[in-house]
C-alpha cells in the first residue's frame, strides 16, 4: 500500500512539473506577441547605431505605435511607429501632413501613397526627421530622433537616409 502512495506521489510531481513547463512556455509565446509588426529590434538597432529596447502600445481607436530607444552615455536616439486605420486615409494623410510637417517636405517616391519626410524642428536639443505616409486605408507616422548634440551616427544625412529606410521598410510590410 505505502509503495503504491509513494508512486502516485511521484507521478503528481511529474504531472506538476510538466504543467508547469506548459504554463511558462505557454506565457513565454504569450510574451512574444507584444513585438513590433513593421519593424524589429535589430533592424532598428541598426537604423539608430545602438542597441534598443522597443515597446509597442495601442493609441486612439485603430492604432498602434512602436517606439525604440537606445541610450548612450550622451543621450538617446529614438524610432518611433504609428500606423492608424482611417475611413478616409487620403483626408486623414492630408490632416496629418500639415500637423507633422512645419517645414519643407521632401517627397519619397515609390514608397506608399503621398509619402514626404521633413525634419522635426530643434527643440529641447532633438534633431531628427519624420516621414508621413499612407498604403491604402492605413496612415502611418514615423520619426527619428537623437537628443545627441552633433551626435556622430545621426548627423542630419544620416537622418534622411534613416528616414528613408525605415519608411521604406514599415510601407512594404503594410502591403
Amino acid at each position: 500500500m505505502n509503495v503504491k502512495l509513494r508512486h502516485d506521489c511521484k507521478l503528481q510531481a511529474y504531472h506538476l512539473a510538466v504543467l508547469a513547463a506548459f504554463v511558462l512556455s505557454a506565457c513565454t509565446i504569450a510574451h512574444s506577441q507584444d513585438t513590433c509588426p513593421w519593424m524589429n529590434e535589430a533592424t532598428a538597432s541598426d537604423l539608430l547605431g545602438a542597441d534598443v529596447n522597443g515597446a509597442v502600445a495601442g493609441g486612439p481607436a485603430d492604432s498602434l505605435s512602436c517606439t525604440f530607444t537606445g541610450r548612450t552615455g550622451q543621450g538617446e536616439r529614438t524610432l518611433q511607429i504609428t500606423v492608424g486605420v482611417a475611413s478616409d486615409a487620403h483626408a486623414e494623410y492630408l490632416i496629418s501632413l500639415k500637423r507633422s510637417c512645419h517645414s519643407a517636405k521632401q517627397n519619397l517616391n515609390a514608397i506608399g501613397n503621398e509619402a514626404v519626410t521633413c525634419p522635426i524642428l530643434h527643440r529641447k536639443l532633438v534633431m531628427g526627421e519624420r516621414a508621413v505616409g499612407r498604403v491604402r486605408n492605413e496612415v502611418f507616422f514615423i520619426s527619428i530622433g537623437t537628443s545627441i548634440q552633433n551626435d556622430p551616427i545621426l548627423t542630419p544625412a544620416m537622418l534622411a537616409m534613416k528616414i528613408d529606410a525605415a519608411t521604406e521598410q514599415v510601407a512594404g510590410n503594410l502591403f
